[in-house]
């Protein structure tokens, strides 16, 4: 799950009703699970489990619930709770590996839920790049030290992303979640000022390889704002 509470706007609920809330509609079979980024790992060099999430005030609160499981995976974490929580943050170097999260979505059927936020943040669409090698992108490791919440270092730590070899450029899978939509397979509902968006990760997964192939420079977005 993604999203951004605030662009929906003010609601009367609290964060945490909000974390309850998705708890309940994913039911005790379902696992929910959210990124927890520490995308700070690239300029500090550490990383801790009880680190906050970086990836907004929804996901620290859904990684502080006592049941929920994090992935000692610097920059790039996910918390799940669940009856799979376990499988869904095993430590991974590569998002094509068999225990990486968004992997394991795949292969489980899983389903994305985007609320308040747009395609652009549906972070699947690596995984395409990364599979399909996308020219732009290269493998870079991340180094550095597993800490504990005193700070005392536990062991040395990294990570192996394939990221952009230009950080100023911008990306975004938006055109694969459109044609999506307009193929019927998302579930879209208002909620606030913004929507919910609901649809299969295989699917868009299936639209983002077939755009790549099309195209490997499809998702890349040009100065004047426009897909290239």
């Amino acid at each position: 799950m993604h999203a951004s509470l605030g662009r929906i706007g003010r609601i009367a609920a609290r964060v945490d009703d909000v974390v309850l809330a998705l708890r309940s509609a994913v039911g005790s079979a379902g696992t929910l699970i959210m990124m927890t980024d520490t995308r700070s790992f690239a300029r500090t060099g550490l990383f801790s489990m009880s680190m906050p999430s970086e990836t907004g005030l929804l996901t620290e609160c859904f990684r502080c619930h006592p049941d929920v499981v994090r992935s000692c995976v610097p920059m790039v974490s996910f918390a799940a709770v669940g009856p799979r929580s376990q499988e869904y943050t095993q430590r991974y170097n590569s998002h094509l590996d068999r225990t990486a999260t968004i992997t394991r979505l795949l292969h489980n059927d899983g389903k994305i839920l985007l609320i308040g936020v747009g395609y652009d943040k549906c972070t699947l669409y690596h995984l395409a790049e990364e599979r399909s090698k996308v020219p732009y992108n290269e493998y870079k490791t991340f180094s550095g030290h597993l800490i504990d919440k005193n700070g005392e270092v536990l062991e040395a730590i990294s990570q192996r992303y394939f990221v952009r070899s230009d950080m100023t450029m911008k990306k975004s899978p938006e055109i694969s979640g459109k044609a999506l939509e307009a193929a019927g397979r998302v579930a879209v509902k208002g909620v606030g000022n913004g929507f919910m968006r609901s649809f299969k990760a295989r699917e868009f997964d299936q639209i983002c390889m077939a755009a790549l192939q099309e195209d490997p420079y499809k998702f890349v977005i040009s100065s004047n704002g426009s897909d290239t």
